[in-house]
């Protein structure tokens, strides 16, 4: 049996922990899909984008929401090039021979980014981003496609999967999903980093540009931020804005009144501002710069 086919993230700019790089590379090896499940902004989205870049495939990508349908992933007949044929058909006398154009055939039919995944013969990662907003009919839709590989269209046919395909599903745990989707995916559990993984992060994103010290102030500040009681808690992405802002303003030290004027780098809700700038004023630096139980 061959060895698992490892995916170097790294080479993408993705920081990956041991447990992503096995689930991935276990998911090539089994053809399953992984369905990535977490609190919203730890990454789950940028582990297809990584994985797509560090292997050089295809990447399609499905974004979910609430009312999205088949047709908008498989694909829809062009309604407008039927009526064209038919009219093309008629001004050509075809429908007296019996020779008119089949415009229920592939040729008039517009795919959609699950098909095109499925069918472009390339190595492809799938991204269904967000499984949760969709509906449970949505899902169960999906099973034909993760679990037998393969679409079924009415008019058409079934349409089988050509080509070795990595699908990423992610959820950020909105509503629960169907046992019958779960178990057709291997499960990977992402959180926010630890400190000391966030710090590695981010000296990835500024490539450099930040010394240990200030790294270090950084990424224990976003994690003290995020214990606290807020409606939207900073994102990787947020915390990396914040870095490259911190570099741009040429701050070599954060201070509170830095912390003050830059937070809405960080928080996008009013009222999370007023909390994070009350709790502020009741702690010293050294309190909001070091790891908190």
């Amino acid at each position: 049996m061959p060895r698992l086919q490892q995916i170097e993230l790294e080479k993408a700019g993705y920081i990956a922990s041991e447990e992503i790089n096995l689930a991935l590379s276990v998911a090539l090896h089994l053809e399953k899909p992984v369905l990535v499940e977490g609190p919203a902004g730890t990454g789950k989205t940028s582990i297809a984008l990584a994985a797509a870049k560090a292997l050089n495939w295809e990447l399609y990508r499905i974004q979910c929401y609430e009312g999205i349908s088949d047709v908008q992933i498989i694909g829809e007949f062009n309604y407008k090039k039927q009526l064209l044929q038919i009219e093309m058909d008629k001004a050509a006398g075809s429908y007296q021979n019996g020779a008119f154009t089949n415009i229920f055939s592939e040729e008039f039919f517009i795919k959609r980014p699950l098909l095109q995944a499925m069918t472009n013969g390339k190595p492809t990662v799938l991204l269904i981003d967000e499984i949760d907003k969709a509906d449970f009919e949505f899902e169960a839709f999906l099973l034909e496609a993760l679990g037998e590989k393969q679409i079924t269209v009415p008019e058409l046919g079934t349409f089988t999967q050509q080509n070795t395909m990595l699908t990423i599903l992610t959820s950020n745990a909105t509503r629960d999903l169907s046992e019958a989707l779960r178990r057709r995916c291997l499960y990977l559990y992402l959180d926010f980093p630890t400190p000391d993984q966030e710090k590695e992060i981010i000296k990835v994103h500024t490539q450099g540009e930040l010394d240990e010290p200030i790294l270090n102030t950084i990424a224990h500040i976003i994690a003290n931020i995020r214990k606290q009681n807020l409606r939207k808690v900073p994102s990787i992405s947020e915390s990396i804005d914040w870095a490259k802002t911190l570099i741009a303003l040429g701050i070599k030290h954060i201070d509170i009144d830095v912390i003050h004027k830059t937070l809405p780098i960080l928080l996008k809700y009013h009222e999370d501002i007023e909390r994070i700038e009350n709790w502020l004023r009741q702690r010293t630096l050294k309190e909001i710069t070091e790891i908190q139980n």
